[in-house]
């Protein structure tokens, strides 16, 4: 079992890793597949840097993690594309909602909701995933949550040593990774009690792949009644992103009624 110290300094990993932004294990996305996954970014230099990720969930609202809050007046939205940085179209935000209940000390009720400043069409490449349906885990018990196979996204770190070693590689192209995910037996039995199975999902395998750095705020989606559905916003990892232990994400079906609220 890690420890709680462990954890923190995963989640430090993943949140302050950003001005050095694949899924571990991961392969290229197939263009126009994932048409939700959007980049967080803001200018550095001449350019931009890719600092989250996140999930479109209408033509004007972006589910992604908390911890990736940045000054709403810096923030773009870069959607369209496998590619980072061409390819896409850029939104300005008007505005960054962090869930009240957000615990950085924990990583806990990691949810963090993104407006746009103007809409964004659905297109072959621009598109909406849905949220966990009213009735998922039957919004009561989350210590039974279904596990089966996730798909993870995101533009993280490709290879991960240690911070600033030369052979750290990052992605242009969007990867991803299809995933166990765990129930609560499982990731306690990883994290002990600073597992909250309550607002974390956690998953993902040595064989499978997992996430890093630059992955933050991205998706983890599931088939639930035949449909595309976004379960988590990707949240921490080990610290040294290995696969030898999993990933956590938030879990967006427990706070399913303040997206909504906080959507319209």
């Amino acid at each position: 079992m890690l420890n709680y110290a462990t954890l923190l300094l995963a989640f430090a990993t993943l949140a302050l890793g950003y001005p050095n932004q694949r899924i571990i294990g991961g392969e290229n996305a197939a263009i126009n597949t994932y048409v939700w996954q959007v980049s967080l970014q803001e200018p550095y230099g001449s350019g931009y840097w890719h600092f989250c990720g996140g999930s479109l969930i209408s033509s004007r609202y972006v589910m992604t993690a908390a911890h990736c809050y940045n000054d709403p007046s810096v923030v773009t939205v870069y959607a369209g594309s496998t590619k980072k940085f061409s390819g896409g179209t850029r939104f300005a935000i008007e505005s960054f909602l962090v869930f009240p209940q957000y615990n950085s000390a924990e990583i806990s009720n990691d949810y963090g909701i993104v407006k746009l400043a103007e809409e964004a069409v659905e297109s072959s490449s621009i598109g909406f995933v849905a949220l966990p349906p009213a009735d998922h885990n039957s919004n009561t018990d989350y210590s039974t949550f279904n596990g089966g196979v996730g798909t993870t996204t995101g533009w993280g770190y490709i290879n991960y040593r240690s911070q600033n070693h030369p052979k750290n590689e990052l992605p242009d192209d969007l990867q991803v990774a299809n995933i166990p995910v765990y129930g609560y037996a499982d990731c306690n039995a990883v994290w002990g009690n600073t597992y909250q199975h309550d607002n974390m999902i956690c998953g993902g395998s040595a064989t499978a792949g997992g996430v890093c750095m630059g992955d933050s705020g991205g998706p983890l989606v599931q088939t639930i009644n035949g449909v595309i559905t976004l379960i988590g916003a990707t949240s921490w990892a080990p610290s040294t992103c290995t696969t030898q232990y999993p990933s956590g994400w938030a879990k967006l079906a427990k706070e399913r009624q303040w997206i909504l609220d906080n959507t319209v």
